[in-house]
């Protein structure tokens, strides 16, 4: 009976220990992640949903492994979306408007973009999707950042 005492007064200082120190690890880790507030316009239509990804290297990019990602509905020719608990440091940042509403980016025989599409900083390559450098920025520890996508390329 002695022994399973002690057992009982050990799993329950092992449990309070860990409560003690979980808030500290929570707020450590919030601290360490950062938080973006998307804007997506250059919409022409309410019509379907949009895509947003986040990508946090540029093998992910490559590979298009999202950091994470997120459907959002189109109110008024734009499309907000909110991501938490990102890693910081790089990150970059894709979208289409899926129009049709069939969860894909749809593309003609000849690789042509049929629906709008954009990246974080807006650049606009001709004859191809942007690449790493030119859609990558830094979030800092912590940080809130507002980012809006203007859309491009086809109807939609």
């Amino acid at each position: 009976m002695h022994d399973h005492a002690l057992k009982a007064v050990a799993l329950a200082s092992a449990a309070l220990f860990a409560l003690a120190f979980t808030p500290l690890a929570e707020s450590q880790d919030a601290e360490a992640t950062a938080q973006l507030e998307i804007t997506i316009d250059g919409l022409r239509s309410d019509a379907g949903r949009v895509w947003v990804g986040v990508y946090a290297s540029q093998e992910d990019w490559d590979v298009q492994t999202e950091t994470a990602q997120s459907w959002v509905e189109v109110e008024d020719g734009v499309a907000r979306v909110r991501f938490t608990g990102l890693p910081s440091g790089e990150v970059a940042l894709q979208a289409f408007h899926d129009a049709n509403d069939n969860h894909d980016f749809d593309t003609n025989v000849l690789g042509i973009p049929r629906e709008r599409y954009g990246f974080s900083n807006n650049p606009r390559p001709r004859f191809r999707g942007a690449n790493w450098d030119e859609a990558v920025f830094d979030l800092a520890p912590g940080e809130e950042r507002d980012v809006t996508i203007t859309l491009q390329g086809a109807r939609g």
